[in-house]
C-alpha cells in the first residue's frame, strides 16, 4: 500500500560566508491530498507566506527564509494547515504603497508624473535637536538625516531616464501602477510607449521592487520591445554630485560613486558593463548603454543609495543581489 505523502520539503542554501535573511519565491507541484496548504519551519512553527494556485496542480509560494547559516542550509515544510501549530511572528513588512509610491522601513520610491523616480530616505540619522530642515511628506515628519537633504528633501530626483540615439521625436505615453504591496515586498510597474508615424511602438516596461524591512536596495527589471536596430538606448542617472570618479569591482558587477563633501552617493549592481560618467556643473550623470538584443530585450539591475563610501556592508548587499539564496523542492 502506498504511503500518503504528508509534506513537501523546501531546502534553502546560502552561498555566502555570513547568515542571510531573504525573500524566497518558489513554484511547486502540489502532491499532497489537500489544498489547505501552509509552510512551517523545522520546529513546526507556522510562518507568514503567500501560497496561490498557478495552473493545474502547480502553486507559487512566497515566504521569508530567516537566518540561513553561512554556507549552510535551512529546511522548510509545506503541508496541510495545522490549527494547533504556533505562529512565528514575522518581521515588520512593507509599510505602505499605492499607484505612485512604495516604501519599506528604509526608503520611499516615488514615481513622478513624467515617469522619473525620486528616492526618499526614511531613516533619520540626525540627532541634533536644533535641526531646522525637517519637512512633512504625506503626513510624516522626516528630517535632516535624509540621504538627499541638501537643497530640499527632494534633492535626489528625476532618476532613471531613457535616452534614444540618434535623437528622434517620439510621441511618448506613460502609465504606472502598483503591482503588489504586502508582507514581503512592494512592486511598481512603469510603462513607457514611444510612437513615431506608422512604425511599431517602442515599449519599455520597468518593474521597481523594494523588499520588506530595512533594506535600501532598489531592484529594477526593464523589458524593451520593438527597438529598431539603428537606434541605441541609454539609461541615465542624473545625480547632484560633484565627483568624477566611478569605482568598479568587475568580478562582482558593483559600481559606485561618492561625493565626500555632500556625504552621499550611489552604488549600482549590474551585469551591464558599458558605464561612464558625464560631468556637468554640480551634477554627474551615470550613463549605461543597453545592448540591442532583438525584438525583446530584458535587463536586471539594482541601485543602493549611499551615505558613506562603498564598504563591507554595501559589498555584501551587492553580492546578495548577484547571488540570491538557492532553493530546492523535495517531494
Amino acid at each position: 500500500m502506498a504511503i500518503e505523502k504528508i509534506f513537501i520539503q523546501i531546502i534553502i542554501s546560502n552561498p555566502s560566508k555570513w547568515p542571510r535573511t531573504e525573500l524566497i519565491s518558489a513554484r511547486f507541484k502540489n502532491s499532497l491530498n489537500t489544498h489547505a496548504l501552509q509552510i512551517y519551519d523545522s520546529e513546526n512553527f507556522e510562518i507568514t507566506s503567500q501560497i496561490e494556485l498557478d495552473k493545474d496542480d502547480f502553486y507559487k509560494i512566497k515566504f521569508v527564509a530567516e537566518n540561513v547559516p553561512p554556507l549552510g542550509k535551512k529546511e522548510y515544510y509545506i503541508k496541510k494547515r495545522d490549527p494547533r501549530a504556533e505562529f512565528h511572528l514575522p518581521e515588520q513588512g512593507l509599510l505602505d504603497g499605492n499607484d505612485y509610491y512604495i516604501e519599506n522601513d528604509a526608503v520611499r520610491i516615488v514615481i513622478e508624473e513624467n515617469g522619473l523616480i525620486t528616492i526618499m530616505d526614511r531613516i533619520d540619522d540626525e540627532i541634533d535637536s536644533k535641526c531646522d530642515k525637517k519637512v512633512t511628506i504625506m503626513g510624516e515628519e522626516l528630517g535632516c538625516g535624509s540621504i538627499w537633504a541638501g537643497d530640499s528633501f527632494f534633492n535626489y530626483q528625476n532618476l532613471h531616464k531613457f535616452e534614444i540615439q540618434p535623437e528622434n521625436e517620439f510621441n511618448s505615453e506613460i502609465d504606472y501602477s502598483l503591482i503588489e504591496a504586502n508582507d514581503f515586498r512592494g512592486t511598481l510597474q512603469l510603462n513607457r510607449t514611444l510612437k513615431k508615424g506608422n512604425n511599431l511602438p517602442i515599449r519599455i516596461k520597468t518593474s521597481i521592487v523594494l523588499e520588506k524591512g530595512n533594506n535600501s536596495v532598489i531592484k529594477f527589471k526593464t523589458t524593451v520591445q520593438n527597438l529598431p536596430d539603428e537606434l541605441n538606448l541609454t539609461l541615465l542617472f542624473p545625480l547632484k554630485l560633484s565627483t568624477e570618479k566611478l569605482q568598479n569591482i568587475h568580478d562582482l558587477g558593483i559600481y559606485s560613486l561618492f561625493d565626500n563633501e555632500q556625504q552621499r552617493g550611489l552604488a549600482l549592481f549590474t551585469d551591464l558593463n558599458d558605464l561612464k560618467l558625464i560631468s556637468g556643473k554640480n551634477k554627474t550623470t551615470l550613463s549605461i548603454s543597453l545592448p540591442n538584443n532583438g525584438d525583446i530585450s530584458t535587463y536586471e539591475y539594482a541601485i543602493l543609495p549611499l551615505k558613506s563610501p562603498l564598504n563591507e556592508y554595501s559589498l555584501r548587499l551587492g553580492e546578495e543581489y548577484k547571488k540570491p539564496l538557492n532553493w530546492e523542492i523535495i517531494y
